[in-house]
């Protein structure tokens, strides 16, 4: 299942006839008993073109009585009761979906006709075997995302920390263009904007993560944004890491078609209660939106305990987590 309600809790759920593409942002290939397999970090990124986006609110696709509201498109019988359905179970009438072809039949350009739902992202990872022809899927992390990060750290479900987040005034801030300083004046903007009453140091401003709980639930859930393998203790691992909410699910893959999560890890743990602003003056912030990861098995690590680097794009932080065998 998948969370697609906000209502600052996990509630996952299955949702018929709503599919959504792995779309994956990161891959990486671990050779197992001679064999090739490939593991995907399915985030979901959606794209914009000047003013189209890949993604539409599903609220400005079908109303609420499951009538087409784009001009000339027709929507099939199961699209408008799966729709219905979703929203009669309490899913978000924004949740993101995507009008491309896996989604729209436009064999008749003048009247194309909506029928599936389709999103992006598998908000999990997953791993193929390379056959000579083709990649066959050989196991999918399903809800292990969204279920578990929710249960070690139920203050990051689905939040969400970026660049937006930066402080008024700061160095993102006063190097952006007119465009992104209006993002983060919204962001930081209390109360007429999407900021909150204490950033984490008594002060409006930007929300800490703790605060953000469920919002990526409608778009993408977890993200997982990167994903890197390596041996440690005598086993492989696979290290995956959700971009909004900095947190790392480490896993023993090495039986590849029976993967066990060890454990879930949280890089910037003073974003529950403070945004990163603040967290970054009082020296407490952790890698925020994690996009690049090194794998350093023992030989290659300065330490000589095997470990992985990882690297906040927004935080500008590097941080070293060693294995404890």
């Amino acid at each position: 299942g998948i969370d697609l309600v906000q209502d600052d809790d996990c509630k996952l759920a299955k949702y018929n006839g709503f599919f959504s593409l792995r779309h994956a942002d990161s891959i990486k290939v671990v050779n197992v008993d001679g064999r090739d397999f490939v593991l995907t970090a399915n985030e979901g990124d959606d794209k914009g073109y000047g003013d189209f986006d890949e993604l539409q609110k599903e609220d400005e696709v079908l109303d609420e009585k499951g009538r087409v509201l784009l001009q000339n498109m027709v929507a099939t019988r199961s699209v408008v009761r799966n729709h219905l359905r979703k929203l009669a179970r309490g899913a978000e009438p924004d949740t993101r979906i995507g009008l491309g072809s896996t989604a729209v039949d436009y064999s008749v350009p003048g009247r194309p006709v909506l029928n599936r739902l389709v999103s992006h992202g598998a908000r999990g990872i997953s791993i193929y075997r390379a056959d000579r022809r083709a990649l066959k899927l050989a196991w999918d992390s399903g809800s292990d995302f969204e279920r578990e990060q929710c249960a070690a750290f139920p203050w990051a479900h689905n939040g969400l920390q970026d660049a937006s987040f930066a402080p008024v005034d700061g160095v993102l801030y006063n190097a952006s263009g007119e465009g992104f300083r209006a993002v983060i004046e919204e962001r930081n903007a209390f109360p007429d904007g999407k900021g909150c009453a204490d950033g984490g140091d008594n002060n409006t401003g930007a929300c800490p993560l703790g605060q953000t709980v469920d919002e990526r639930s409608p778009r993408d859930g977890a993200a997982p944004e990167a994903v890197v393998a390596g041996v440690a203790c005598g086993r492989l691992l696979a290290v995956a890491t959700t971009e909004k909410q900095s947190s790392a699910f480490i896993y023993d893959i090495t039986v590849v078609s029976r993967p066990k999560l060890l454990f879930v890890r949280h890089l910037s743990p003073a974003s529950k209660l403070k945004n990163p602003g603040v967290a970054y003056g009082g020296r407490e912030l952790g890698e925020i939106d994690p996009e690049s990861l090194v794998f350093l098995e023992a030989e290659f690590s300065p330490s000589g305990k095997a470990g992985v680097l990882f690297a906040g794009a927004t935080s500008g932080t590097v941080s070293f987590w060693e294995f404890s065998c």
